[in-house]
């Protein structure tokens, strides 16, 4: 629904955002039941990015960004801009400027299912942003959106007041309801994978911690001939 402004949303605590700073995006997947992770449209637009925040969302009318940069007036510290262009979208919808007035006023990332552009100013400064293209065209400014509504991004519905972290693998967002258990166990299964790693490198089987030193053999038995 287009043309509408919510100014205050439910947020997560700040312990609880930052109790999300070392999780990986894979793990965010494996926790909640392979979900919650975007579609590998959306694209981080330079290697070693990462975020973690809380989303703050725009539904943007097609081609349009005028609802954007009401939004930039209105971000708070620690938010990540959620933008819904619609799957219609063929212009670069966000840029450079754009992103500086994001910074000043603390916003931690940026994520589209449309275009930006001035990519190379964005990756010089390392403006943590992730977007499914790049497009020189710009938008045009004259129809409203809606502002702090739930907006579909890469396949997942997210609600303002989410925690979104982004790393190089893509976009995880953790609806607000769930955020403290999904972080238990995430944290839970983090310990496990570096346990993991470390048992590997040891020499051990992948999984071996998880499933036995067999688990393989036994989750192919009946499924496939083997030819010595």
């Amino acid at each position: 629904m287009y043309g509408v402004i919510n100014y205050s949303f439910p947020r997560p605590s700040e312990a609880l955002v930052k109790g999300f700073a070392g999780i990986w995006i894979s793990t965010i997947a494996d926790t909640m039941g392979r979900h919650g992770v975007m579609m590998p449209e959306i694209r981080p637009i330079f290697e070693n990015i990462r975020f973690v925040g809380v989303a703050f969302t725009v539904l943007n009318y097609p081609n349009d960004n005028i609802t954007t940069h009401k939004a930039l007036t209105m971000l708070l510290p620690g938010d990540v801009l959620m933008i819904d262009e619609g799957r219609d979208n063929n212009t670069g919808s966000f840029g450079h400027n754009m992103s500086l007035q994001a910074r000043n006023r603390g916003a931690v990332g940026f994520v589209s299912n449309g275009c930006m552009r001035d990519i190379k100013l964005l990756r010089d400064e390392k403006f943590p942003a992730f977007c499914r293209g790049v497009c020189a065209r710009s938008a045009q400014k004259n129809t409203p959106g809606s502002i702090n509504v739930p907006v579909h991004v890469g396949g997942l519905v997210v609600s303002p007041g989410d925690i979104v972290i982004g790393d190089d693998d893509g976009v995880g967002v953790v609806p607000l309801a769930v955020a403290e258990e999904v972080l238990a166990k995430a944290r839970s299964r983090m310990d496990m994978e570096y346990q993991q790693a470390r048992d590997i490198k040891e020499g051990k089987r992948p999984l071996e911690i998880l499933y036995g030193d067999s688990w393989v053999d036994a989750a192919l038995k009946g499924k496939v001939k083997e030819n010595l």
